[in-house]
């Protein structure tokens, strides 16, 4: 071949050939974002569930170090790396109003998981209706650690607000002393200062009309002394880690109420009660013949 006739040739096809590459990877091009978009869309959608729920093994790890070791650290992680919590099939019940603050349990079929509140000003009266929770944070009251709740609008009464959602500036304060009852006294002074120290010998504390108990719920202790435990709380002190009163349950699962043995009691029913100091320790009291009476 010639050079004139090569030299016509290649000013055909090269021009031709890039033409024919340039629409090859635009159709190429035209495609890749439908298929990157879906891959995104779909990472995203993996990184957006994050709805916990409490069988999660993690959250039951947490738990386990907040109530029996008072490490709320891993707890903390955990609510923070999900923001909405599936409650269900448990249920929120509202154990006490205080101050301003409503506090709550998670009753589930074998334990009640206490130290929950919730500081916004609308009032949630119907807690068993709430599917899922919202966890803010860890918050100090006294010696004790709470987790200050969040609930969505549907679960908020109509004349509730975002704003309401703030913590109160005022912490709520310990109640006088009572005038006249001097072994509620004694239990006002210790509570006020948890720390271990010496039990008074047959120390009895009668929790009256001014301090009454307001019953939690049951749960059991299987694994160390298979035992079941009735759980109240002292309705005037709810910040401090003594505020927490258990009662052992004798064989039969009953307590003393009335002067007769029972276990028919409601949670967040207010009783009075008699109890004995067993032992101080640095975040409980360890009671015993307990005797209840309806207010």
């Amino acid at each position: 071949m010639n050079l004139p006739v090569r030299k016509i040739i290649q000013s055909f096809v090269t021009p031709t050939c890039l033409f024919l590459i340039f629409i090859l990877s635009a159709g190429d091009w035209d495609r890749s974002p439908s298929r990157n978009f879906s891959l995104l869309a779909e990472t995203g959608s993996l990184q957006s569930s994050s709805t916990g729920t409490l069988d999660d093994p993690e959250f039951k790890d947490g738990w386990k170090k907040y109530s029996k070791e008072k490490d709320a650290r891993p707890l903390k992680a955990w609510f923070q790396s999900h923001p909405d919590v599936n409650i269900r099939p448990c249920k929120l019940s509202k154990t006490l109003d205080f101050e301003g603050l409503q506090y709550f349990s998670i009753k589930c079929q074998d334990e009640i998981l206490n130290g929950f509140f919730y500081s916004g000003k609308g009032t949630i009266s119907d807690p068993d209706s709430i599917d899922s929770i919202r966890v803010k944070g860890p918050v100090k009251i006294g010696k004790v650690v709470y987790w200050d709740l969040s609930f969505s609008a549907q679960d908020l009464p109509s004349d509730s607000s975002a704003e309401r959602l703030e913590k109160p500036n005022k912490r709520p304060r310990l109640p006088e002393k009572p005038a006249d009852n001097l072994g509620l006294q004694y239990f006002f002074s210790i509570a006020r200062r948890p720390a271990y120290r010496p039990a008074p010998d047959g120390k009895e504390i009668f929790f009256d009309s001014s301090c009454p108990l307001v019953f939690l719920g049951k749960d059991g202790d299987f694994y160390w002394d298979k035992a079941i435990y009735f759980s109240f709380q002292a309705s005037c002190i709810p910040q401090s880690p003594y505020s927490w009163v258990r009662i052992r349950a004798d064989f039969s699962g009953n307590l003393v109420l009335d002067n007769k043995p029972s276990q028919s009691l409601k949670e967040g029913e207010r009783f009075l009660a008699k109890l004995k100091i067993q032992s101080i320790e640095k975040d409980k009291i360890v009671w015993s013949e307990a005797e209840l009476f309806h207010e």
